[in-house]
């Protein structure tokens, strides 16, 4: 392998990240993303189920160069990255690969603790996976190697990739991760059944936030002061945060400027959006009302049950359902949206997913490019991790899209991400500001902070955090 693209050529020495560093790192960054923010693609917290489905992988033998993936996933997710690291294999005889499960633990995105431990100790992988949100941090903490070379070099071009995809993984002009799945958070469902029995058309979906709010009002039933029937549960949509980033959206809202670590929560469409989901918990009696219908003892999506007029879903519940509930007659369209903020459906949707990202002391870069090219650029590759994962790619020029496009399930998500503009707050603080989100909005919905109050407190203890990074990142 060639070390043309490699910036650290001709250096003997492997720089690494100081134990220090990596415990500053995991103090720093506390806050795993929530869940079913990246298309469903939950990290599992316990490798005991996860190994029957073989998440690791031996590599193959005599071949001239070896690298290491640390697989986060268990389950089938685990399974297809193994396989598709078979595949690459076959189709050249240079570079094997080894797959090492490294699950993160409580199923959250960011405390890598096998990743932190390897890098901290001059052991590092050669390829890792992140949410490219985490571009900021990582990089002004030295994890992660510039790929913009290898960019350069092979003539790939962000403008080929997805324009949301493409704003993720460039962070202040260079190249940081290629995103391979690109999880549109979130298309809009609704159940045909249920908007037929409380008198609704059932072929006619809302696509303004208003027609939300007249359309619940026919569906919901509260009885002894319980919810048994909702028209949607605003709040509820994979976690406080993540829905408070949808409907932020959806109203017109942002949530940092661009290039800074300048975040602007508290932004007026905002807190629209959040008086919007306080006003439809307290519809219902409020969100306490409405735990029996989405216990969190709940094995599976409560849209399952019935009772849920209108929902967002990421792909496997989508697909869970469908399996489960054959008879459960959903429709699908682009995320609702409200003027006079936004001005089209499906204006709220945002990015989530997962990128790859090699460390910057990994120590078999060039071969390790090779991997993420194949994987997340070639044909062949992304048409590989489509077939044995089945996440929607972010090369806008791969032909599976064709596919995927036409999958009666992906389609939708399909849509949605070729249209979406939004991300995560591409900030040095993303993950903290994630959990300040969960736990004020949480707050609000229940009452014990205004809207205001607590998109502003958000604010204020993000700028904070992200100037105590600033000083010890």
């Amino acid at each position: 392998m060639t070390d043309a693209a490699n910036p650290d050529r001709g250096s003997t020495e492997r720089p690494s990240l100081s134990r220090r560093s990596l415990l500053r790192a995991g103090g720093l960054l506390t806050a795993g993303l929530a869940v079913g923010a990246g298309a469903g693609c939950t990290v599992v917290s316990s490798g005991r189920d996860a190994m029957k489905v073989r998440p690791n992988k031996e590599p193959a033998p005599g071949r001239k160069t070896t690298i290491e993936i640390y697989n986060i996933w268990g389950s089938t997710t685990g399974a297809g990255l193994v396989e598709c690291a078979r595949l690459f294999e076959e189709s050249q005889d240079e570079i094997a690969v080894r797959v090492t499960f490294g699950p993160t633990p409580g199923g959250g995105s960011t405390i890598q603790q096998k990743l932190f431990t390897a890098i901290a100790g001059n052991q590092a992988p050669d390829i890792g996976f992140c949410d490219a949100a985490l571009a900021p941090s990582w990089t002004k903490l030295r994890l992660m190697k510039d790929l913009t070379p290898y960019f350069e070099r092979d003539g790939i071009r962000l403008e080929d990739f997805f324009p949301v995809c493409a704003a993720s993984m460039a962070y202040q002009d260079r190249v940081w991760s290629v995103q391979w799945d690109a999880d549109a958070n979130f298309p809009f469902f609704w159940n045909k059944g249920l908007f037929a029995e409380c008198g609704l058309d059932p072929e006619r979906p809302p696509t303004t936030i208003d027609e939300i709010d007249l359309m619940a009002a026919e569906i919901n039933r509260v009885e002894r002061g319980q919810a048994v029937q909702v028209g949607i549960l605003p709040w509820n949509q994979y976690g406080a945060a993540n829905s408070m980033l949808t409907w932020g959206y959806s109203f017109g809202g942002k949530f940092w400027n661009t290039g800074t670590n300048d975040v602007t929560t508290d932004d007026e469409p905002n807190i629209r959006a959040l008086e919007w989901m306080t006003k439809s918990a307290q519809g219902v009696g409020g969100a306490q009302a409405a735990v029996n219908i989405a216990p969190p003892s709940l094995q599976i999506h409560p849209f399952s049950t019935g009772k849920i007029g209108m929902t967002c879903l990421v792909t496997p519940n989508l697909v869970q359902i469908k399996e489960l509930y054959p008879d459960l007659d959903i429709g699908a369209t682009l995320l609702p949206y409200q003027p006079p903020g936004a001005s089209r459906p499906g204006e709220g949707a945002w990015l989530g997913g997962w990128s790859c990202f090699i460390p910057r002391t990994a120590p078999q870069a060039d071969a390790a490019w090779e991997f993420v090219k194949w994987f997340s650029i070639s044909d062949e590759g992304t048409k590989a991790q489509w077939d044995n994962i089945g996440f929607p790619v972010g090369y806008a020029k791969a032909p599976v899209n064709e596919e995927i496009a036409a999958d009666p399930d992906a389609g939708v998500y399909h849509e949605t991400l070729r249209k979406m503009e939004h991300t995560r707050p591409l900030v040095t603080v993303s993950e903290f500001h994630h959990q300040q989100m969960e736990t004020m909005v949480q707050a609000a919905v229940y009452g014990q902070l205004s809207p205001k109050e607590a998109l502003t407190q958000i604010k204020n203890l993000s700028l904070r955090e992200a100037a105590r990074f600033d000083r010890v990142g």
